[in-house]
């Protein structure tokens, strides 16, 4: 058998103890999973699929006014005319009701996990401090 071959069990072996006696990599694990399962069902939602279709709408409706407003242009001096029109439009977009409620709903999503996130930080901080206050205060004889 190979050195590379005994090193390999012993390096799976070794990863599988360590991931038994870390509860902390088991939970930032989890935590991991479910972040990145939070993001897909965002990304997913059918309040954000509602915000694609209005943007996606939006934005053809404004091209097609440009492109309208070009034609326009070309064929008569009311240049100005469009030009606010499409801005107004695009103006239009940026502030409606449903763009603002999906930003601020995920200002508040991101305020709540990072919340979570902080006390999970201090559980764990205080947690190691425990730990390493029982350490040292531990007695050296196994026995009492």
């Amino acid at each position: 058998m190979s050195e590379e071959q005994k090193e390999q069990p012993q390096e799976e072996q070794a990863s599988q103890t360590a991931s038994a006696q870390s509860p902390f990599g088991d939970e930032l694990s989890k935590l991991g999973k479910q972040f990145g399962q939070l993001i897909k069902n965002a990304l997913e939602s059918p309040q954000l699929q509602e915000v694609r279709k209005e943007v996606t709408t939006g934005v053809q409706t404004i091209v097609e006014e440009i492109n309208e407003a070009m034609v326009k242009a070309r064929e008569s001096q009311t240049t100005k005319n469009v030009a606010q029109k499409a801005t107004q439009r695009a103006e239009e977009l940026k502030s409606a009701p449903v763009t603002h409620n999906l930003k601020a709903g995920l200002l508040n999503a991101l305020r709540t996990v990072n919340e979570e996130l902080s006390e999970i930080v201090q559980k764990m901080e205080q947690s190691m401090q425990q730990t390493e206050t029982a350490g040292e205060e531990a007695p050296e004889d196994p026995e009492s």
